[in-house]
Parts: structure tokens; C-alpha cells; sequence
């Protein structure tokens, strides 16, 4: 639940016309966690079993959080619009939650093309990629967490963003270390290599896609700091 403290160009009597848009934001947020450590287990459990039942099953789980969310940002917008709410931050409320909403739909993309393509993986890769799997979801915490604290009121919100950038950049290396693995690898054909190379690409985006989060959550923590 979000804290009542409030950033002081809300005020009060605002914050009460505001606890159930709020509620939605929150929700919204709490989506893209869930379906973050959903995901990771789907990882993990095709580098175990394949695209097995309780893959599909996750797959379909992280689906329908994405759907929840899109439905959730719907209402958000139609809220800020048609209600009037915070006009000196909807711009930019919109464009913070768009930017977020791109995370939850790399999750169901990933899955998805994971049960079409079907790739098989090496141990080395296998072990190698879950530890990018993992540090991906700190990335996007860190990211998730500044923004929650952005919304309740502390727009204090480097740390975070530090940390975000931090492990994006941890990411990058550990994405050219997998990339080493599959071409240094001659038993694999250069079909399989190359479609492995793009399976690590559509994993790596999402670190990607909260690095340009928290820059615009820094930008909005300074605009409506002044």
C-alpha cells in the first residue's frame, strides 16, 4: 500500500481524490514483479524440462498478468484524463508506466518464442543464463522499487536508478560472456548459434528497457522537485 507521506505538489486534498488511482499504479507494479519472478521460473524450468506443461503453464500465468496490466494502464490513463487528475504530471505518469508496461510484455514475448522455437540449450550456456536471468529481475526491482517510492512520496529515487544502471551494466557483460560460450562452441551448427546469439538478445532487452525507465523516472523526480 502506498504511504500517505506525499510529495508536496500533490497536497492533501488531492491525495484523497487520487488513494484509487493509486491503488491501480500500485497493482500495476506489483504485476511486473510477479510476472518477473514467474518468468525466471519459466526459464528455468525449460533449461530442466523443455517446453514441458509446467512451462506452458507459467507461460500462460505471465500472460495473463500482461493482460491484467494492460487493462490496469487503460484505466489509469482514462482516470488521469477524465477526471482531471494531476495535469502537471499525467504526461509523464503515462510515459514512466508505458516504459514499465514494456518490461511484463518482453517476459510474455520471451516465453512465447521460447515454446515456438523450441531451442536447445548446452549445460554451460544453460548455467551461464540463469545467472543473467536473475540478475535482470535485480534490475528491474531496483527500477520497480524506485518508482513505488517515487509514487509514495520520496522522490529521492538515485539510488535506485544507480542501482538499476548498475546491474544493466552487469547484464552486458554477462551477455557477452554467453555469446562466448555459443561461438566458441564447434560442435554447434551456425544456425543453432545464431539463434541462440538472438535468444540472448531478446533476454538482454529487458535490462535494456529499465535503463530507459529509470532515466525518465530521474528526469521526473527532478522536474517536479523544482
Amino acid at each position: 500500500m502506498i504511504q500517505k507521506k506525499r510529495l508536496n505538489f500533490l497536497g492533501r486534498d488531492l491525495f484523497k481524490r487520487t488513494q484509487k488511482l493509486e491503488a491501480k499504479i500500485t497493482a500495476f507494479l506489483m504485476n511486473i514483479i510477479q510476472a518477473g519472478v514467474y518468468y525466471a521460473q519459466g526459464i528455468e524450468t525449460y533449461t530442466r524440462e523443455g517446453c514441458s506443461a509446467e512451462y506452458l503453464n507459467i507461460r500462460k500465468t505471465v500472460s495473463k498478468l500482461e493482460s491484467e496490466n494492460d487493462s490496469y494502464r487503460r484505466e489509469i490513463e482514462n482516470d488521469l484524463y477524465e477526471h482531471m487528475l494531476l495535469p502537471d504530471m499525467r504526461s509523464d505518469i503515462l510515459k514512466l508506466l508505458e516504459g514499465c508496461d514494456k518490461i511484463i510484455n518482453k517476459y510474455e514475448s520471451n516465453l512465447l518464442l521460447m515454446s515456438v522455437e523450441k531451442p536447445q540449450l548446452i549445460e554451460a550456456f544453460s548455467v551461464n543464463l540463469l545467472k543473467m536471468v536473475q540478475t535482470n529481475l535485480d534490475c528491474v526491482g531496483a527500477l520497480i522499487s524506485g518508482v513505488k517510492d517515487f509514487f509514495a512520496g520520496q522522490p529521492d529515487v538515485g539510488e535506485y536508478t544507480l542501482r538499476t544502471y548498475h546491474y544493466e551494466h552487469l547484464v552486458d557483460k554477462q551477455a557477452y560472456h554467453l555469446k562466448e560460450i555459443v561461438f566458441e562452441d564447434k560442435d554447434l551448427s551456425l544456425a543453432r548459434q545464431l539463434q541462440l546469439k538472438e535468444f540472448i538478445y531478446n533476454i538482454e532487452k529487458i535490462s535494456d528497457i529499465a535503463e530507459d525507465v529509470a532515466d525518465i523516472l530521474k528526469i521526473m523526480a527532478v522536474k517536479h522537485l523544482i
